[in-house]
């Protein structure tokens, strides 16, 4: 049997949808139990209108946020195995199906869980807009000590409303602390998958469901809220990475350690204070839990002796390691990291037109290579006209020079003509008296 914790506060535009998905199970050995965490809208009378002998509800006076919620409604299952259910995520019809067909096969397993399909408030697919979440809730790991590497150095990655824990587990580990209201989550993941191995079933069964307002629900995030979640991380990876003890540290973080030889109680100490410095790679404000932990090794002689022989790290280097701001608001970080984004924009900005300029740049010395060459030719071409000019110049001088002997000849022939003229008419004179003779003579 299975009891499906499902906590709600005031949540009646998508409570409904979430308990019809769960009632529509194809896995039907189950009871529901809804805790209604004090709601002020019209939950009790949607609650009411459920006739299903498989619900139990629990109704809460007050507010009293989830864990608290979530731990009175464990206490009242009665199941050998808990799931929790969330009041604006639903599940797909196999999921509970499949994941105790899982868990019943292979009964050192602590937890199942599966991927999750991502949705907006209108309950449509979309994982595109949300492609960093989307890909955070689709991971899988096999191993305790990757499932534990990821949980401290990346922070969270299974979703919660898709989870199925073993009852006797959560009587071994315990149930939600109190303390936490973003992230108990993973602190009580991180807590089962120290003793006992856990599953991802690599299929989206779960839909869950992300708002545009951050304040719509705990785990939506402003300022304020970021600011909450990484205190509650730094808490939770101090408080675990603490409670390691040596044959844990080696099994789960042996292969990160500084020293690879590292086996003495001092040793193993310092590895947890390296490691509590880096467990979250680019947060400064994280890096304080490792100095609070060199702050009580240093105590002993014998530290910083290890210190120095062993890791190559002097007094001076942890000096200097204090220099940077541990204590900063994160409010002033996330100005901080609006202003590196504004520096990046302008400077992408900046890269972008230096490109375009190099690209004009690049067009303007082709097109004064193309002018180059296109003058050249010009040149060559006027240089070719210059040559038929002259060609054509000495033509027309040896024509006119031709034309001027051309004239001469013709007034000479002209003037022999003429000539010719005035011989022929003195000839036929010379004739004609020649004949006028002979006849006077006859």
């Amino acid at each position: 049997m299975v009891s499906i914790i499902l906590c709600t506060y005031n949540r009646e535009h998508t409570l409904k949808e979430s308990i019809d998905s769960i009632l529509e199970q194809t896995y039907r050995d189950f009871e529901l139990i809804v805790i209604d965490d004090g709601s002020t809208d019209h939950t009790p009378e949607l609650l009411s209108n459920y006739q299903d002998t498989r619900i139990r509800v629990f109704p809460l006076e007050e507010n009293q946020y989830y864990c608290a919620a979530a731990n009175f409604g464990i206490g009242q299952a009665r199941g050998e195995y808990i799931a929790f259910a969330t009041s604006d995520d639903t599940w797909e019809p196999d999921k509970l199906e499949r994941q105790i067909d899982y868990l019943e096969a292979r009964k050192e397993c602590g937890a199942c869980f599966t991927f999750t399909e991502v949705i907006n408030e209108s309950g449509e697919k979309t994982n595109e807009k949300f492609v960093m979440l989307s890909g955070l809730f689709n991971m899988s790991y096999h191993t305790q000590k990757d499932w534990v590497q990821r949980f401290i150095y990346e922070g969270n990655c299974v979703s919660h409303p898709s989870s199925v824990v073993r009852r006797r587990v959560l009587d071994d580990v315990g149930g939600y602390n109190l303390l936490y209201c973003q992230s108990a989550d993973m602190d009580l993941w991180l807590r089962i998958v120290r003793k006992y191995p856990i599953h991802v079933i690599e299929k989206k069964l779960v839909c869950y469901r992300i708002f545009k307002n951050p304040q719509a629900q705990i785990s939506g995030m402003d300022e304020r809220k970021a600011a909450r979640f990484l205190n509650e991380h730094m808490i939770i990876r101090r408080k675990f990475i603490r409670d390691l003890n040596a044959e844990e540290m080696i099994k789960f973080f042996g292969d990160r350690f500084r020293n690879k030889d590292a086996c003495s109680e001092t040793e193993i100490e310092i590895e947890k204070a390296f490691l509590l410095m880096n467990c979250a790679g680019g947060l400064p404000n994280f890096r304080v839990l490792g100095i609070e932990k060199f702050e009580e090794l240093l105590r002993d002689p014998e530290a910083a002796a290890v210190l120095k022989e062993k890791y190559g790290v002097r007094l001076q280097d942890i000096y200097q390691w204090n220099l940077e701001h541990f204590y900063m608001d994160f409010g002033i970080h996330v100005r901080l990291a609006e202003r590196d984004r504004t520096v990046l924009l302008l400077k992408e900005r900046l890269r972008r037109e230096e490109e375009y300029t190099r690209g004009l740049q690049r067009m303007r010395d082709g097109q004064r290579a193309e002018l180059v060459l296109a003058a050249d030719r010009i040149a060559g071409q006027e240089e070719q006209l210059r040559v038929r000019q002259e060609e054509l110049e000495r033509e027309k001088e040896s024509r006119v020079s031709a034309e001027l002997k051309l004239g001469i000849r013709e007034k000479e022939l002209k003037e022999a003509q003429e000539e010719n003229a005035k011989l022929s008419a003195l000839l036929n004179e010379a004739l004609l008296e020649g004949l006028r003779l002979k006849e006077k003579e006859e």
